[in-house]
């Protein structure tokens, strides 16, 4: 589509979405007007500029929450009481309006496909056969049992990022655009924690009264009554001695898990970055990710955040040379916080005290054991039965160990599948790492690829099954693939 064509487009959008906005308003009401002025020139910008589609999809999926709320506040406030139902599974899905027509006009234009294909024909193999076991899966058991609202929500949940493999491939066509977006996440990374910092002082402060005051039932558990400033259901309850943040996500298991993902982005762009002002920039992020991590009360955070920084520091120490002042640069700023805010003592000392009390390991356990008292079928018990995104079209099983999930909703056979995904995929994107010879794409290639490791074969919780991980996941490994192109520039 020439600049001709898209200019004419754009012009038709804008005066369609003004008279469709405007119908609404008469016969529908705000809430649809509102709608259809933010989605409808996102959804054809998007598909017109897939690479700028993509990048707003990026910055946009960790303001996802806020923004929901955010704009339920606005519908409140213009149409009466927003509650708790669908309407907000509709803002949850708003980012998509980014995602889906980015992703059509790179498939319709087909620029990355020649190249990218010979790379992945073993994934595409793996990749079909999960396909196969998801379809069945839907077809023979959730049919049947006339709950396919539910399965539309776990294909969706299993299937609908893994073409965000093509995107990553396709977005970072050059080192130019490589270094762009180093720096568009550094800055995302850096803007979301200190939001969660601000937060956190709300708190403190007592100008946001957390959980404080609140019902029994939601005074020492994560409640949307709670929410402070940015995110979504939050815990505060300083009698209690409780608190677990969202920073901007919808709950604080999401943010926890968006730490995690950061420490591996933060670390491997800071050694792809050139520039000084820029590497300055990459090290504050790394300093807030290591801050908000142990302002935020979440256990699975604390424990890996600090190891996965240590860990790639002595990765890299090879294309890092200056490795003694960065163990001293997080050495120094760890005093600091310890002498001067006693957080680090109060968080391990609730670490410790929450691990004796449930022990992630007897956690785990115990799923897999109730997993294996006669409930493991060969195709499961269908999609969407253990997503919380489906808890209003039917009732669900809660589980928090992701291979129990998965095996719950597609059976054996769709494990089997899905593992041979993951590991043809983790494969795939150790070949590209090893084959890199620029140092600063080595290094940035390593830590990425120990993401892509740690996520694929990780059983705790399900960060693959929800944003971020399931965003970052398969999008870095289509990056991943990228750089040995890059590399030989």
């Amino acid at each position: 589509m020439n600049s001709e064509t898209k200019l004419i487009v754009i012009i038709a959008t804008i005066f369609t979405t003004i008279f469709i906005s405007f119908c609404l308003v008469l016969f529908v009401g705000w809430k649809g007007a509102i709608m259809t002025m933010l989605l409808v020139p996102c959804v054809v910008l998007a598909y017109l500029f897939p690479r700028w589609g993509l990048l707003a999809f990026l910055i946009y999926l960790p303001f996802a929450g806020t923004m929901t709320y955010a704009v339920a506040g606005v519908f409140k406030a213009v149409g009466g009481k927003v509650a708790y139902t669908p309407s907000y599974a509709v803002f949850h899905l708003a980012k998509d309006g980014f995602y889906f027509p980015a992703l059509l006009g790179i498939i319709i234009s087909a620029k990355a496909w020649p190249q990218l294909l010979p790379k992945i024909k073993p994934l595409l193999i793996a990749i079909g056969l999960l396909i196969i076991s998801v379809v069945l899966t839907f077809f023979l058991i959730n049919l049947p049992e006339k709950t396919y609202m539910m399965g539309l929500v776990g294909v969706k949940i299993f299937l609908s990022y893994i073409p965000l493999i093509i995107c990553g491939y396709y977005w970072i066509n050059t080192q130019e655009k490589l270094l762009y977006l180093n720096r568009v996440l550094l800055t995302v990374i850096l803007i979301v924690c200190s939001l969660c910092l601000i937060q956190y002082l709300l708190l403190i402060t007592g100008i946001c009264a957390g959980n404080t005051g609140l019902e029994a039932s939601a005074a020492n558990k994560a409640s949307l009554q709670a929410q402070c400033f940015v995110g979504g259901s939050l815990l505060y309850n300083p009698q209690l001695n409780l608190i677990r943040l969202p920073g901007t996500f919808v709950s604080p298991w999401q943010w926890s898990w968006f730490l995690i993902a950061s420490s591996f982005i933060s670390y491997g762009m800071s050694i792809n970055e050139s520039s000084f002002p820029w590497r300055m920039v990459s090290w504050s992020a790394i300093t807030t990710v290591l801050i908000a991590t142990l302002i935020s009360g979440q256990r699975t955070a604390l424990l890996l955040v600090p190891i996965i920084y240590l860990m790639l520091l002595l990765l890299t120490k090879n294309q890092n040379k200056k490795i003694s002042i960065k163990l001293g640069i997080i050495a120094f700023l760890s005093i600091i916080i310890i002498s001067q805010f006693g957080i680090v003592q109060e968080a391990i000392i609730d670490f410790i005290r929450r691990w004796q009390y449930s022990p992630p390991e007897k956690f785990m356990f115990e799923q897999f054991q109730w997993l294996a008292d006669d409930r493991v079928e060969f195709l499961g018990y269908g999609l969407g039965k253990t997503a919380s995104a489906a808890r209003n079209l039917g009732q669900i099983q809660l589980i928090e160990i992701f291979y129990v999930k998965v095996i719950y909703e597609i059976g054996i056979l769709g494990f089997i599948a899905f593992l041979c995904v993951v590991t043809t995929l983790t494969v795939l994107t150790f070949k590209a790492y090893r084959s890199l010879k620029n140092p600063q794409l080595r290094g940035l290639g390593l830590c990425l690829w120990v993401f892509i490791l740690f996520m694929s074969y990780n059983p705790y919780y399900y960060p693959l099954a929800v944003d971020p991980v399931a965003v970052y996941y398969w999008f870095i490994a289509g990056m991943l693939l990228k750089l040995p192109e890059l590399d030989q520039e």
